[in-house]
């Protein structure tokens, strides 16, 4: 077992790190296993209750252009008439693979998908998301391109329920590409600014090998674990081109139109499920950080926190804020910078109104992305 300071800083002269060793460590690259020449791809589909775009989400992977791929989907304890569709389609291709389970949150049907797995390339695809045509192609001759990489991103479109074209993900910022691991904090858990969700990620099997089983009590937002740990792991490799859909209808699992107290405490949970996977990738050999390393050994206040005090009206919320990093604040979006910045003179109602904007998919940013992408266009 490692030991590991509490409060990064100097140490003495045990043998552990000084400030000067502390700022030269840093994650190295995991070592993936050499890819065939026409690797087989693994697309894992975790769907609950998507019976309405279920077959929108296959049709999209039985139609890709590259055919050496298999399709393992787990039905997360659906009460629609999903099962029923995914079992036409088990009975129509070979290719596909069932998985039920009880209801237990995206990670656990990730893991079980994960499990009945063989490809070398893993692609995720949300039950309500759809691909375009040559990802799949396009992702095999990225990883082949580039044999250092263990993460493929890609763009993707945003879409509307009736897949209406509303702009583009990331919106603001360029896709991070090569390798960001040793640039990252290692005080805190860090997601690059441009990554996409779970239906533009892709990974080496050797990368998600170690990733992979997600924490159980993660029953969202996985994609955000993996965006947090793989860039330590590998060099990315960026698809600038739009790839896949990710599709908005309103009861999205992240993406809200209303928060709730009940589910900013859902995501504070998962923040601290969130912190505890990449405290236990530092520490292990994997890192590649020295044995010594002082990793903290507390999670820092969050905004996730700050946010649920606002919903409360608990008082104390000025207080959390300014307990949480400043370094954390600089690495969020321009737009949450200026939302953090000024929400300490918000009235309740308003911070209330305005989060859910900045965080959620409300109809007016819905109509705010479309206006700024009709103007892009025009430029």
């Amino acid at each position: 077992m490692r030991s590991h300071s509490s409060v990064p800083g100097l140490r003495n002269s045990t043998g552990s790190l000084c400030d000067e060793q502390k700022e030269r460590a840093g994650c190295r690259p995991v070592r993936l296993s050499p890819l065939p020449h026409r690797p087989l791809v693994s697309i894992l589909i975790s769907s609950y209750n998507h019976g309405r775009y279920l077959s929108d989400a296959i049709e999209s992977v039985l139609q890709q252009t590259y055919s050496r791929l298999e399709v393992v989907i787990c039905d997360d304890g659906s009460t629609d008439a999903s099962l029923q569709i995914l079992e036409r389609y088990r009975l129509l291709d070979e290719r596909i693979k069932l998985v039920r389970q009880a209801n237990g949150g995206q990670s656990m049907a990730l893991n079980a998908a994960f499990r009945e797995s063989v490809g070398q390339i893993i692609c995720l695809l949300d039950g309500d998301d759809v691909f375009l045509p040559d990802k799949v192609q396009l992702v095999v001759n990225a990883f082949t391109s580039e044999p250092a990489s263990g993460l493929a991103v890609n763009r993707m479109r945003l879409v509307d329920e009736g897949r209406k074209y509303v702009g583009e993900i990331p919106a603001l910022y360029d896709l991070p590409c090569g390798w960001r691991g040793a640039s990252l904090s290692h005080t805190e858990p860090q997601t690059l600014l441009g990554l996409p969700p779970t239906s533009g990620l892709s990974l080496h099997r050797s990368v998600a090998q170690i990733i992979f089983p997600l924490p159980d009590g993660l029953k969202l937002a996985s994609d955000k674990l993996i965006l947090t740990l793989a860039p330590l792991m590998t060099p990315i490799t960026a698809l600038e081109a739009p790839l896949s859909e990710y599709r908005v209808h309103g009861s999205n699992n992240a993406g809200v139109t209303k928060f709730t107290e009940a589910r900013l405490r859902d995501w504070v949970s998962y923040e601290r499920e969130i912190w505890m996977a990449w405290r236990r990738y530092l520490a292990s050999p994997f890192s590649g950080l020295p044995p010594d390393f002082p990793l903290p050994s507390a999670m820092a206040p969050s905004l996730m926190e700050c946010a649920l005090a606002r919903f409360r009206s608990d008082r104390n919320f000025k207080a959390i804020y300014h307990a949480i990093p400043r370094t954390h604040l600089r690495t969020l979006h321009a737009p949450h910078r200026l939302f953090w910045r000024v929400s300490g003179i918000l009235p309740h109602w308003l911070f209330c109104r305005s989060f859910a904007f900045v965080y959620g998919h409300t109809r007016l940013k819905m109509m705010a992305r479309r206006i700024l992408n009709r103007l892009r266009n025009g430029l």
